[in-house]
């Protein structure tokens, strides 16, 4: 299911678009030259659009899954890399997949030099999914207070959506489980909700989101 003739990150997913928003804006974070730690990311096969390398960042990726070409291949929670060694380190979509992630945030903690920073993103609202396994699904308190007990500073958490980005990724889903795109029927529904998405401001319809987006420093 394609949008138009490009490809997008909304066309890849909901849940993807917003994923792949997080880093474009902040891409200004991967100066050239800056040591990056792509924690669980894919070298080969990458899923969205954002493409680290074409920062200029000199990027390191960890992954235990070999079809991804991981520069290391190694536990999230236990790299073997030295203390205080890396600028910044990413983890898109990784936390929910291991069992323990204030185990894989304290490894992140000790990686990074003084005033290192790690962004992360996390699905909230988004169907249980195996790479190879699905863990959990935590809020926005859960993250900021593990992020301060283990000694992080300027904690950064945004909502990724509402009930209406919800409600599309929903239909999204149940399109494809027909395993039709039947484009002149989803497009428009998904792109309406995404519309509405902007426009709400109700807290009780922002209390629902597809997942987080989160900057933080050492």
């Amino acid at each position: 299911m394609n949008f138009n003739k490009n490809r997008t990150s909304l066309s890849v997913s909901v849940r993807r678009h917003f994923v792949d928003n997080f880093f474009f804006s902040h891409k200004n974070l991967f100066a050239e030259g800056k040591l990056v730690l792509d924690i669980g990311g894919k070298k080969n096969n990458k899923r969205g659009l954002f493409d680290i390398e074409k920062t200029g960042a000199n990027v390191k990726y960890v992954n235990i899954d070999l079809s991804t070409n991981p520069d290391i291949v190694s536990d999230a929670s236990n790299i073997p890399l030295p203390d205080n060694s890396y600028d910044v380190a990413i983890m898109g979509e990784l936390l929910e997949h291991v069992p323990d992630p204030k185990n894989v945030l304290k490894e992140a903690y000790r990686l990074l030099r003084s005033g290192g920073l790690v962004l992360i993103t996390v699905p909230f609202l988004y169907p249980v999914h195996a790479d190879p396994y699905d863990f959990g699904r935590y809020t926005d308190y859960f993250w900021q207070e593990t992020l301060e007990k283990i000694g992080f500073k300027e904690i950064k958490i945004e909502k990724q959506g509402t009930i209406f980005a919800v409600l599309a990724l929903i239909i999204q889903h149940i399109f494809r489980a027909k395993n039709k795109s039947w484009r002149p029927i989803q497009t428009p529904l998904i792109l309406f909700f995404m519309w509405l998405d902007k426009k709400t401001s109700n807290p009780l319809l922002r209390a629902w989101t597809t997942g987080y987006g989160i900057v933080v420093k050492k």
